[in-house]
């Protein structure tokens, strides 16, 4: 055996032996833990109508566990911490294991370990997504010890409740080429795209809309285009696991078939979007012509729709 083979089969078993000893370094020297005297600290970022970012970090090197719920009057974290800590651990965990049966019957074998997949190390800036507005959460944090694979030391646990609209300034790009469409999240400060804000989106055939609106007027409701496409779509959006919220660059390719409705030649198509929050205050609203493959339209937020073009674009295509 050469010097080289020696040198990896020492490494291998050292590798062995420190995965054996500690379960998660993995061979990372870098990677230490440990369980006493552990403080974390948590600073609320953003607190949003359907996120909030959280910032956390630790005086030691250490694993913990972070997490969102909608406050339950039924449990008491502060009366019963360590009860709360283990059910949200053991809840974690159940997840993991999901996780990694998933992969197990795709055939992928190189699995993270519990603590690489659930826990947190080191400074953490997490969004909590997928959340209702006007409603209170609990954001909470604790030390996991790895190996045990129990919670040690406090509870850390603020209370927090969202906003009924959105703080943060957004827009929407949006872009039709061929049988694809893209949306962007625009921030409005910093003209990134933005990655943790949930919004919705149709895309309804506008003689249909039209029809519909026509119909809701005649019972007396005297609502814009633009009113009552919001007023739909939130209709549609009534229950989070319906509504579907997306983040980041959404990709959808639709061979000419869209939320169920099939594109034809020549029909105008109206796609809103909108801040998952129930506002009215930040939606985008465009139009396109159905011209098949060809296709290859891109809107930014200075083509939204002027309400009195959409009014003026529906009465020309009764």
């Amino acid at each position: 055996m050469n010097s080289l083979s020696v040198k990896r089969s020492v490494s291998v078993t050292v590798c062995i032996l420190s995965a054996l000893a500690v379960l998660l370094t993995a061979c990372d020297p870098e990677a230490k833990w440990t369980t006493k005297d552990v403080t974390i600290d948590m600073n609320m970022q953003t607190v949003s109508a359907g996120f909030i970012e959280c910032n956390f970090s630790t005086n030691k090197e250490a694993y913990y566990l972070i997490a969102c719920q909608e406050v339950d009057e039924v449990l008491d974290p502060v009366k019963m911490p360590k009860q709360f800590m283990t059910l949200a651990l053991d809840s974690a965990y159940a997840e993991y294991l999901n996780w990694r049966q998933r992969l197990l019957k795709a055939g992928e074998f190189n699995i993270a370990p519990f603590a690489s997949h659930a826990l947190q190390y080191g400074e953490v800036n997490h969004n909590f997504t997928g959340l209702w507005f006007e409603t209170e959460y609990w954001i909470y944090a604790f030390v996991v010890d790895p190996v045990a694979m129990k919670p040690v030391g406090p509870l850390y646990l603020q209370t927090v409740k969202t906003e009924y609209e959105s703080i943060v300034p957004l827009g929407f790009d949006y872009r039709v080429k061929g049988n694809w469409d893209y949306i962007y999240p625009m921030d409005s400060a910093s003209k990134t795209i933005n990655t943790h804000f949930p919004y919705v989106t149709t895309t309804r055939d506008s003689a249909e809309l039209m029809q519909e609106l026509m119909a809701t007027d005649s019972t007396g409701f005297l609502l814009s285009p633009q009113e009552y496409f919001l007023l739909w779509l939130l209709n549609q959006s009534a229950f989070p696991e319906q509504a579907h919220p997306l983040y980041g660059v959404n990709v959808r390719e639709n061979d000419g078939i869209i939320d169920g409705i099939e594109f034809e030649e020549g029909h105008t198509y109206y796609t809103f979007i909108g801040g998952f929050d129930f506002s009215m205050r930040q939606n985008t609203l465009y139009k396109f012509q159905w011209v098949g493959d060809t296709t290859n339209l891109y809107f930014s937020r200075e083509d939204n729709i002027a309400l009195e073009d959409l009014e003026i674009e529906s009465e020309s295509e009764e």
